[in-house]
C-alpha cells in the first residue's frame, strides 16, 4: 500500500514538473512605466492562477529588440509572450488594416466596444493565423500629432512639413495625403531627429509625448485624436499549444485584470502627463480648436484603397455603426 502511495505521488509529481512553463514576455518599455506594471499584474496572476506551473520572465527596455522584431519574434516561437501597437500587426493581419484607419472611431468606448464584438473575434482569428494569440488589448489613448515650429489646426499646415511615423502603410498614405511627407524613424531616434531638424513633427499619445522628453523640442500637441489604436498582448501559437486547457484560461483571465489595469493607469497617467507639459510651456491645442473639415475629408480618402471589397465595406461599415 505505501509503495502504492509513494507511486502515485511520484508520477503527480512528475506530471507537475511536465505540465511546468517557464515564459519570457519581451517589453520595449522600460520599468516604471504603466504598461509594465500592467504587465507585472498579468505575470503574478498567471502564476497564481496555475498555481506555479507557470512563471513569466518580464524583460524591458527592449532588450529583446524593438516591436518589429518582437512580432516576429513571437510568430516563429523564439519569444512567448510580446507586447506590441497593433500597428506593428497592419503589414501582416488585413483586418488590423481597417483598425488603423484614421478618424475611424468616434471615442475610446466605441473602439471598445467594436472590439468586444465581431470585428474583434475576427481580427484576433487572423492574428493567429499568423502565428500568435491574442490575449488582451491595452489602452493606449488616442494619437495626435505634435510639431516643433507651429501649431496644426489645418490641413494646410501640414504643407512643407516631415513627419516621423511608424512602420505602417497606414500611416505613410494618411501623411502623405494630409500634404506632409512621411519618414519611418525608430522611436529611440526621435528626439535627435528633432534636434537634428530631421523632422518637423511626429504623432504618439499624450503620455508618450510627456515621458519621451518629446514635449521640449515639439511644444505644440493638436488634439486631432486620428487614431485610438490599442496596444496588444500576444502569445506565440507554438507556446499557446504546449499549455493545459486550464493554463489557457488562466492566461486569458490574467491578461483581462490587466487590461483593466491597464484603463485605470492610463487615464491617471493622461492627466498627469497634460499638467506636466503644460507647466513646461507646452502649448496644446484642443480638438475644438482645429478645422476638421479639411483633415478628415483628404484621410477618409485612404479608406477606399484599403477596402477593396463588398466584405471589407460591410466590415468598417459595421464598425462605424456600433454603437
Amino acid at each position: 500500500m505505501a509503495a502504492k502511495l509513494l507511486g502515485a505521488m511520484l508520477i503527480g509529481c512528475m506530471a507537475n514538473l511536465a505540465s511546468a512553463k517557464d515564459m519570457v514576455l519581451a517589453e520595449v518599455h522600460p520599468d516604471g512605466h504603466v504598461i509594465v506594471t500592467a504587465e507585472a499584474l498579468f505575470a503574478k496572476r498567471f502564476a497564481e492562477l496555475t498555481q506555479g506551473e507557470v512563471k513569466v520572465d518580464l524583460k524591458t527596455g527592449g532588450k529583446l529588440g524593438n516591436e518589429t522584431q518582437s512580432w516576429a519574434k513571437v510568430r516563429d516561437g523564439s519569444i512567448d509572450i510580446v507586447r506590441i501597437n497593433c500597428a506593428e500587426l497592419a503589414k501582416d493581419v488585413k483586418s488590423i488594416q481597417f483598425l488603423s484607419l484614421p478618424y475611424l472611431f468616434r471615442s475610446r468606448d466605441h473602439m471598445w466596444r467594436v472590439l468586444d464584438g465581431d470585428f474583434g473575434k475576427r481580427a484576433d482569428a487572423e492574428v493567429e493565423k499568423n502565428g500568435a494569440i491574442v490575449l488582451a488589448y491595452y489602452d493606449s489613448g488616442t494619437r495626435s500629432f505634435y510639431t516643433s515650429k507651429k501649431p496644426i489646426r489645418s490641413r494646410a499646415d501640414f504643407k512643407g512639413m516631415t513627419i516621423r511615423i511608424q512602420n505602417s502603410p497606414v500611416y505613410k498614405d494618411l501623411i502623405t495625403e494630409l500634404g506632409a511627407t512621411p519618414v519611418v524613424i525608430p522611436y529611440n531616434d526621435v528626439t535627435e531627429a528633432f534636434k537634428t531638424g530631421k523632422i518637423d513633427g511626429a504623432e504618439n499619445n499624450f503620455v508618450s509625448y510627456m515621458e519621451s522628453g518629446h514635449y521640449k523640442y515639439a511644444k505644440y500637441y493638436s488634439m486631432d485624436e486620428h487614431s485610438s489604436v490599442p496596444e496588444v498582448l500576444l502569445m506565440s501559437k507554438k507556446s499557446w499549444d504546449k499549455l493545459t486547457p486550464a493554463q489557457r484560461k488562466a492566461a486569458q483571465d490574467a491578461a483581462h485584470e490587466s487590461a483593466e489595469l491597464m484603463k485605470k493607469l492610463w487615464a491617471d497617467a493622461e492627466v498627469a502627463a497634460a499638467a506636466k507639459v503644460k507647466k513646461e510651456g507646452a502649448v496644446i491645442i484642443e480638438k475644438g480648436q482645429m478645422n476638421f473639415t479639411g483633415i478628415e475629408e483628404f484621410a477618409v480618402r485612404l479608406y477606399s484603397k484599403y477596402i477593396q471589397d463588398a466584405a471589407d465595406l460591410n466590415l468598417v461599415l459595421g464598425i462605424m455603426r456600433t454603437k
